[in-house]
């Protein structure tokens, strides 16, 4: 389970929540929770849905359920690569995660996003 950072996420970040990655509108603290958030969701061919009072927890397990891998998995990069996830981190710039991906040696780690490094795999199998 990822922690609750005590930092705020930006207004204008992006978010998943519902059925896609939308931008939060507003923040406000909390006595309790924090910090409150409001996200629009506006999909391309649907009405605007509001979310009102959304917590940084219930955001925070939104991400976590979106994440297509988590730390200490093993990624299949090519016909005999295997590596180690060891990082990931949100981006509210993009949309997505970014992982750190163990090199081949100490201190060659790379990152990728997750859109990236699923592309990778999907190669990788069709090879």
């Amino acid at each position: 389970m990822m922690t609750i950072p005590k930092n705020p996420c930006p207004v204008g970040g992006l978010v998943p929540w519902a059925r896609g990655v939308w931008r939060i509108q507003w923040r406000g603290p909390h006595a309790v929770l924090h910090w409150l958030y409001t996200i629009h969701e506006k999909p391309a061919s649907g009405p605007l849905h509001i979310h009102w009072n959304v917590s940084q927890a219930d955001i925070v397990r939104a991400m976590e359920a979106h994440a297509a891998f988590k730390p200490r998995d093993q990624v299949q990069l090519g016909p005999l690569v295997r590596r180690r996830i060891l990082q990931r981190k949100w981006s509210f710039e993009r949309g997505c995660f970014f992982y750190r991906i163990e090199g081949a040696r100490a201190g060659r780690e790379w990152s990728l996003s997750e859109p990236e490094l699923l592309e990778r795999l999907k190669a990788g199998e069709e090879a």
